[in-house]
């Protein structure tokens, strides 16, 4: 094997494991993002759960005010 040979065995080991990392970030991104979504998605739930019991609480004050 020569020195040629042995360099472009090098590049493309290199090139191969920066592909490879490269998909491993994309697919982690992806998840995370995935992720965060999720729970953004539940304390908006939550969220809007308090502002309905808070708007109730607030139709009942008024009710018994005009009483």
């Amino acid at each position: 094997m020569s020195l040629q040979d042995t360099f472009y065995l090098l590049g493309i080991i290199y090139m191969s494991l920066m592909l490879l990392i490269m998909l491993i970030t994309v697919v982690a991104v992806l998840v995370i993002k995935a992720k965060v979504n999720a729970i953004h998605r539940h304390i908006e739930e939550k969220l809007n759960t308090i502002v309905n019991v808070a708007h109730m609480g607030e139709a009942l004050v008024e009710r018994f005010k005009r009483k």
